[in-house]
């Protein structure tokens, strides 16, 4: 979230992404909600301002975040 273009979907932004989420995501104690949950206190929106860019590009990581750690638990990874 340090790059400007973060939110952007451009591949580079999900990539980073997905390196980031790898460090974290074999945490027992992963939570995607409580990510999406300090990305919003980090830009400093409220998870009520759902039509905002940066809360759109949070659900889109949320989202992608849950999927790759319901992927791990099923696959024991």
């Amino acid at each position: 979230m340090n790059i400007e273009t973060w939110h952007s979907y451009h591949p580079l932004d999900e990539a980073r992404f997905f390196q980031a989420l790898h460090t974290i995501v074999h945490e027992p104690d992963f939570n995607a909600d409580q990510m999406a949950e300090y990305m919003r206190e980090k830009v400093g929106i409220d998870r009520n301002e759902e039509e905002h860019p940066y809360a759109k590009a949070i659900e889109h990581f949320q989202a992608a975040a849950w999927a790759v750690r319901q992927y791990l638990d099923a696959t024991q990874n």
